[in-house]
């Protein structure tokens, strides 16, 4: 059996707060469960970012329940993580998703490659940035409550 070739999908994101607070968005059960889903709602995320920890984050998209789970390969707070993110809806295999967090003037820069099928390419686009902006969101509002 032939087995297809990867195709990286990379996301840049500007975000106007400090790398650590969107690093732990990634890796806070709590606040994760409130962006960490393209479309839908997601109901149970539970996350240990360390490597080798895992992540379960189960929703509902278009009225089926989705489930993703994936373990951490690398891990350097508050600038990269790395994991492998298996969607088994969607494909059998993990595939490898890279996140660098750099400091930029105003904030910080995201930076998301996401090594997929050809396939799936639009669809992952769509996602993250989908998932981008509801991040934006939360960062905005947890933002002012800090204040």
């Amino acid at each position: 059996m032939k087995t297809k070739q990867l195709i990286d999908v990379r996301l840049t994101r500007q975000f106007s707060v400090p790398p650590q607070r969107v690093f732990d968005a990634w890796t806070d059960s709590k606040t994760a469960g409130k962006w960490l889903f393209a479309v839908g709602q997601s109901s149970c995320v539970e996350i240990d970012a360390r490597v080798g920890g895992w992540f379960y984050v189960a929703g509902r998209r278009n009225g089926q329940k989705v489930e993703y789970v994936g373990e951490y390969l690398d891990v350097v707070r508050p600038h990269r993580l790395v994991f492998a993110l298996l969607a088994e809806k969607y494909s059998l295999n993990f595939e490898r998703v890279t996140v660098e967090l750099n400091v930029r003037e105003s904030g910080c820069e995201l930076s998301l490659t996401h090594a997929t099928k050809p396939e799936f390419m639009q669809l992952a686009r769509r996602d993250w940035a989908n998932v981008f902006e509801r991040l934006a969101v939360v960062l905005a509002q947890t933002g002012r409550n800090a204040a």
